[in-house]
């Protein structure tokens, strides 16, 4: 667990510091490829990936000790940190919007968290993993063509939600693989590592893209949001791991899930009140004239 809380605050500083380098790129007229040999030439952006991947390790190996729906929610502990580094980074002071919105988001998974039998079953078998590997992408590809509209905030959403779930479906295959490295570092050598790289950076480069947009508390809320939610969907499924059951535990899931929808409705209106947002966002008359 303390690994899994390292892990969740290094990625969170890692995340500011590659949002802080990203928007300042330019928006047009830079493909991806071109965009990331950018940034590598950006010291804070390299900071901030190797913070990030520094996070993604302490994660993996917290993977390997502990149940998927155990894990995957604690990632929401880095939230509000990484909210104040990125306003710290562009001097200016947390609105009480942003703060009580992630405030909420962070209590709701906590919230669900604790409401998580903490039990697991058997590893799910290679062609359980495929489908995970194939329905990841397939969604992920659903929210890169949905974030290709010009409105920024559904652009951010869109594309932090293929990233979280580029992130879910890449720890499921870190899990299996994780647990077997435990006993025997070979395993890591499996194909299946390829497949899990593969989804991970791809889940990257969605939210990297989705931290363009403007409003970084909005995506990184729904970053860590679906992440967990949809590992816990794959940790039934497919991993024989259970969801809480009892009218207790059912109903602080559902408050839960409530007080977490605010906190991202929340980010969401205070992101688009943000200055530095309207500026960034093309006026009626610029999209009228790029649709002629």
């Amino acid at each position: 667990m303390a690994t899994a809380i390292v892990g969740a605050l290094a990625a969170a500083a890692g995340a500011a510091f590659q949002e802080r380098a990203l928007t300042s790129a330019p928006f047009t007229g830079v493909g991806q490829l071109q965009l990331i040999r950018a940034m590598a030439r950006r010291p804070l952006w390299v900071t901030g990936t190797a913070l990030t991947f520094a996070g993604v390790g302490a994660h993996l190996w917290a993977l390997g000790h502990a149940p998927l729906v155990v894990i995957q929610p604690i990632g929401i502990s880095g939230l509000l940190f990484a909210v104040m580094l990125s306003a710290f980074f562009k001097k200016r002071r947390l609105s009480t919007a942003q703060v009580l919105g992630a405030l909420a988001v962070t209590a709701a998974l906590a919230g669900l968290l604790s409401t998580i039998p903490p039990s697991e079953g058997p590893p799910p078998g290679f062609s359980k993993l495929i489908v995970i590997g194939l329905a990841g992408a397939g969604a992920m590809l659903a929210c890169t063509l949905v974030g290709r509209t010009r409105n920024s905030t559904a652009r951010a959403c869109a594309l932090a939600l293929g990233g979280g779930i580029g992130y879910a479906a890449a720890s499921a295959f870190g899990r299996v693989i994780g647990s077997a490295a435990v006993n025997d570092l070979t395993a890591a050598l499996h194909p299946l590592t390829a497949l899990a790289v593969a989804i991970g950076l791809a889940g990257g480069l969605l939210t990297q893209n989705a931290y363009r947009a403007g409003h970084f508390a909005l995506a990184y809320a729904i970053v860590l949001i679906s992440d967990p939610i949809a590992a816990t969907l794959i940790g039934v499924l497919c991993f024989g791991e259970r969801l809480p059951t009892d009218p207790v535990n059912g109903t602080i899931a559902l408050v839960a899930a409530v007080v977490g929808a605010a906190g991202v409705v929340v980010l969401a209106r205070s992101s688009r009140q943000d200055p530095m947002v309207q500026a960034a966002e093309p006026s009626t008359a610029d999209r009228l004239a790029t649709s002629r």
